[in-house]
Parts: C-alpha cells; structure tokens; sequence
C-alpha cells in the first residue's frame, strides 16, 4: 500500500509538471521492484489526476458546457480544438499501443527523458515569428496534438511536449497550459475505456488502487496550481531540463 502511495504523489506532481509521469512511474516500480499486472494501475493514477483537472478547471468546463448548450461560437471553437488534437494520439494508440506498452523500460525512459530535457531546453521565450503571443487556433490544435502522440512514448513529458509545441507556434503561456490539461480528459478517458476490460478480468486491489488515484489527484491539484504560476518564466523550464538530464544520468547508474 505505501508503494501505491507513493506513485500516487509522483504520478499526481509528474503528470502537469514538464518531467514525464510515465517516465517516473517506470522508475519508481524499478526502485521498489513493484509489479502490477497490464497498465490497469497507470490508468487508476491518470483517473487520479483527471479528477485534478476537473476540480480546478470546475467553473471554467461549466461556462464551456453552457456555451456549447447555447450555440456559442467560442465555445465551439474549445470543441474543435479538443477534437482534432486528441485525434493523433489516439490514432498511436490503437495502431502502436501494444509496441509501445512493451517498450516500457528503464532504457527508453532514460532516452525519452533526455528528449524531453532537449526540448524544454529549447522551449522559445517569446514568439518566434516577432508578433505578441495570440490565442489558440484550430489549426494549432493538430500539431498540438501530434506533440501529445509522440510523447505516448515513455520518458517524453506529455505536457511538455504540448506546452512547448503551443508555444512555438506563437500561443501565449496561459492557453498553452490550460489547453494541455485540458487535453488530458480525453486522453485519459479513452485510455481508460480501452483498458477497462482488461481490469474487469484481472483481480486486482480496487481499494487499494482507488487509494492510490485519490492521492494523484489531491497531488495534481498542487502540481497544476504550480505550473500556471511558473509557465511564464522561461528560466523555469530548463531548471526542468536539468533536473530530467540529472535523473537520466541516475537511471544509468542504477539500471547498469
């Protein structure tokens, strides 16, 4: 039980901050020598930090809904871009989630977190183009989207690869990361729905896993309380990337 508590506050800080929940939960279960059967686990945790989104985005998703029971336009424009960005990741994740599921090692965490380090390390301050940074675009929503498949990769931050992929795109900090926990509901939920099956076979501990979920959650409010506070400091990200090298560096040591 104190196991699963303890990736319940890893997965609940990892999943907003940019450093890879994935990438965290792979190392932990290494330390401890933790095995649970299929991803049944991962997916109670990410149910964790759903409930994390909902609760602070909880007025915000209200007025949305009311919005789309109203015709608004702006709303309407959320829809589409939730839409089309949740689509590549989810298109990976039917053709490629067993091949993925497998390469769930110490070896391709490390790799994925150096990738992430890169990036984060690279992230622009400003603009690229030289205009202010602007609101989200449909059109921006399918590279966003594309930033979110790769990271189904282990060790690659899905957060932030999306933050960052917004923000070379020229979207302002804000949307940035409201848009990239936002985008977790659908990602989660389909995740969820694809292993549902699979936990309803296995015997597995609810209590004990419901436990755990309820931990991430309280722990990713803090996490996404936190980065909406840091996203406009561009030193910020790669104190990240620094931190993500370091803990590759660990992970070599460890896994010899």
């Amino acid at each position: 039980m104190w196991t699963i508590v303890i990736l319940g506050v890893v997965q609940g800080l990892t999943e907003f901050l940019p450093v890879s929940s994935s990438g965290h939960l792979v190392f932990m279960k290494f330390l401890f020598g933790f095995q649970s059967p299929g991803a049944g686990l991962e997916v109670f945790l990410h149910l964790g930090t759903l409930i994390a989104v909902l609760w602070v985005y909880r007025h915000w998703i209200k007025t949305w809904l009311s919005g789309l029971l109203q015709g608004r336009s702006q709303a309407y424009h959320m829809l589409a871009c939730l839409t089309l960005a949740s689509l590549p990741a989810g298109l990976v994740g039917l053709l490629a989630g067993h091949w993925i599921e497998q390469h769930f090692t110490l070896g391709a965490v490390i790799a994925g977190w150096v990738g992430t380090g890169l990036i984060l390390w690279v992230m622009p301050k400003t603009s690229q183009d030289g205009e202010p940074d602007r609101p989200l675009r449909v059109c921006d929503a399918w590279w966003i989207g594309c930033a979110q498949a790769l990271a189904l990769w282990p060790g690659l931050s899905r957060s932030g690869s999306t933050i960052a992929m917004a923000r070379y795109l020229g979207v302002n900090p804000n949307d940035a990361a409201q848009f990239s926990f936002l985008l977790a509901i659908p990602a989660v939920v389909g995740a969820s729905v694809i292993e549902l099956p699979h936990m309803v076979l296995t015997h597995i501990s609810w209590d004990r896993w419901a436990g755990g979920a309820l931990i991430a959650a309280v722990t990713g409010v803090i996490a996404i309380q936190w980065i909406t506070r840091i996203v406009n400091r561009p030193r910020a990200w790669r104190e990240f990337a620094v931190y993500l090298w370091g803990l590759a560096v660990l992970g070599w040591i460890l896994g010899g």
